[in-house]
């Protein structure tokens, strides 16, 4: 493998046909429920192995139905469909062989879907078998529902996958994992790991199918602490050796990528030697130790990401989920691809799926929520396939920016800023939209609210508060047991940055969020209750201990008992913590109007977090505007749910902080 990163030097502009035109302005003329409507295509076209042949899940009678579509005839073969489900997740098994699995998707609520499963067919369309039962089917029969999730192909012309299953390991407290192969001719599954080093959770295997790496989090007795062992083999008959372990609470796991196409040289991912941020090494399997590193980002951990080419038999390179995302490349043909794509495609970020002399290419932009296109690498013809929102083709929207700025303790943090598109970026209305997790991040693309917001004259600002995960490790522990204290005052100090440039105005400020950004909301009402004119808090967290004390949510067990204590704060000693970042015990002092939404059937956080926050401020007086999302979860599946809250929240918002606030102030 060559292990240099090549720059991209732009090559001659491919010969294209049929490219969709520039932009035409839209902004506020573009309808609300626009934004918020489910995608035309699902998913992205799936080149078979050799190229030949593409799998696309495509729109009819309502719903996504699979067809293959043969390249040199342009012939198209509709091979799966439901009247009741959309086809979701295809793979192809061979060149001639798929499987998918089924959902409700948006048509549905949380509650209704019951999809899942596994199904194959033939890229004829011909024979078809079920190799896993739906959820609707098993809980129907009143048999048990076992999922697979698919590893990898067998590869060649074999009809089988190597799948793993937890049946034997769900009572495990991590859970734990059985690897098989599965023949989807017949769904007969056949046990490969007898020998089981046990309560592993992830697996690697070599270019030959062989099982070699094995990964495990359990329980250490005593300290409750969870701790990692991985473990390798030399081969399938030789026994599993321990090569690393680590305690999860110290940022110090491991994530094994898989191997060269030697089959010896081992790709792991993780933060060694005393690492803030997670790069990408080599083993040295002759001492156990991590060797060379071979991809690191200044800003960002890399803990995955690495690309294998399976026909080329070679690694070619790696991507950086960043700020922004990037790619860096090992081999100079896919750098040479991908040079060629941006230039004929300029001012879009463009990936690749390559297979053969094809390749499907995607691109996004800020005009360009995505689209499609379909590429020859010998005729070097790039031919459009079809866009993901056609209803935004054309439209106007606004440019995500990437900023930075310092919290008054001197940390620096990662911010994304978004400026309504043709208005003057001073003395903008701004909202602080929060996300959740905490220990999670947002991401460089087409959201829907942002979007919105941003149409209608509304700058968004989404800060990467510290306890924000994929900037390091500094970074994320910076914020353990911060809730209300220095996470809050990042994102203070985030709009006051903007109020100080003259960017936003600082009379015309709300904050929103969902989950943690909710309690984020709430909490930022009382803390600074003067800033917020108005605050949006969806499935949100209303007091921290809660999280711990609420029985029937699906955050308890050890992860909570462990890290979950260190970063959130441990019900048995820091009860004073509690009491402290307590939203429902400082409700006395939020001023501003609240818009609040729950989920009926959201186990991450309960309903009860919201209606014990919003019987309090009904008590006291507080202009409060309530909603349940009936048979919703932890956020909204259907579409006409999300429509109908991306309608309502920008009424709110506009009502205390747009044009509708100023037309009530004058009227007043």
């Amino acid at each position: 493998m060559n292990r240099r990163i090549i720059p991209l030097v732009l090559s001659t502009i491919l010969l294209s046909t049929g490219l969709w035109g520039a932009s035409a302005r839209a902004d506020e003329s573009i309808p609300i429920a626009d934004f918020f409507k489910k995608a035309e295509f699902s998913g992205r076209p799936i080149l078979s192995p050799d190229g030949q042949s593409m799998a696309v899940l495509t729109p009819r009678n309502g719903r996504f139905v699979l067809a293959v579509i043969n390249l040199d005839t342009r012939a198209s073969t509709v091979v799966a469909s439901d009247p009741d489900w959309n086809v979701t997740n295809p793979m192809w098994v061979n060149n001639r062989r798929l499987v998918f699995s089924i959902t409700k998707g948006s048509e549905e609520v949380m509650e209704k879907q019951t999809g899942g499963g596994l199904f194959a067919v033939n890229s004829d369309g011909s024979a078809f078998r079920k190799l896993v039962i739906s959820v609707k089917e098993a809980m129907s029969t009143n048999m048990p529902y076992k999922p697979v999730s698919v590893l990898q192909r067998v590869g060649g012309d074999s009809n089988d996958l190597i799948v793993v299953n937890n049946e034997r390991g769900r009572d495990a407290d991590l859970g734990a994992s059985d690897v098989f192969r599965l023949d989807t001719t017949n769904g007969r599954m056949a046990l490969l790991t007898f020998n089981n080093p046990g309560a592993v959770s992830g697996w690697v295997l070599d270019h030959d199918n062989v099982i070699r790496v094995a990964s495990s989090m359990t329980v250490e007795s005593g300290s409750k602490r969870i701790i990692q062992k991985v473990y390798l083999r030399d081969d399938e008959k030789a026994p599993w050796k321990t090569i690393y372990q680590a305690y999860l609470d110290e940022g110090k796991e491991m994530n094994p990528l898989g191997f060269d196409f030697d089959n010896k040289t081992l790709f792991v991912a993780g933060r060694f030697n005393g690492r803030d941020k997670a790069g990408v090494h080599i083993w040295n399997s002759a001492n156990n130790t991590v060797g060379e590193l071979i991809a690191e980002h200044a800003e960002a951990d890399i803990s995955d990401g690495l690309i294998f080419d399976e026909a080329r038999k070679k690694v070619v390179g790696v991507a950086v989920n960043g700020m922004k995302p990037e790619m860096y490349y090992f081999d100079e043909d896919y750098a040479r691809l991908q040079a060629s794509l941006d230039a004929s495609l300029p001012n879009e970020r463009v990936n690749f799926q390559w297979r053969g002399n094809r390749a499907v290419v995607t691109t996004t932009g800020v005009n360009n929520v995505g689209k499609l296109y379909y590429f020859d690498t010998v005729k070097k013809t790039l031919e459009p396939l079809y866009s993901v929102k056609p209803e935004l083709d054309g439209k106007k929207l606004s440019e995500q920016s990437v900023i930075h700025y310092k919290a008054r303790d001197g940390l620096t943090i990662p911010a994304y800023l978004t400026l309504p598109e043709g208005r003057t970026p001073k003395a903008l209305p701004l909202v602080a939209y929060i996300h959740g997790g905490p220990h999670a991040r947002d991401a460089y693309t087409f959201d829907p609210i942002t979007q919105m917001l941003a149409s209608r004259g509304f700058a968004v600002l989404q800060p990467q508060f510290r306890m924000s995960t994929g900037f390091g490790w500094k970074h994320h522990t910076a914020g353990w047991k911060q809730w209300g204290l220095a996470m809050q005052d990042d994102i203070t100090d985030g709009i006051e940055d903007l109020v100080k440039q003259g960017v936003v105005d600082r009379n015309r400020v709300c904050i929103i969020g969902a989950s943690y950004g909710g309690y984020a909301t709430m909490y930022g009402l009382i803390k600074n209750p003067d800033l917020y004119k108005c605050g949006i808090n969806w499935v949100g967290v209303t007091d921290v201990k809660m999280l711990f004390t609420v029985n029937w949510s699906d955050v308890s067990g050890p992860v909570m008992d462990n890290i979950g204590t260190k970063m959130h704060g441990d019900p048995k000693t820091d009860e004073a913590y509690f009491r402290q970042v307590s939203a429902i015990d400082h409700a006395d002092k939020i001023k501003a109007p609240v818009l609040m939404a729950y989920g009926s059937e959201d186990r991450r956080v309960p309903l009860i977090h919201g209606e014990k926050m919003r019987d309090v401020l009904r008590k006291q007086g507080n202009t409060v505007e309530w909603m349940v999302m009936t048979g919703e979860g932890h956020g909204w599946s259907k579409e006409s749910n999300n429509i109908l809250w991306g309608e309502t929240v920008y009424r709110f918002i506009n009502r205390y902080i747009g044009p509708a606030a100023a037309t009530a102030t004058a009227q007043k």
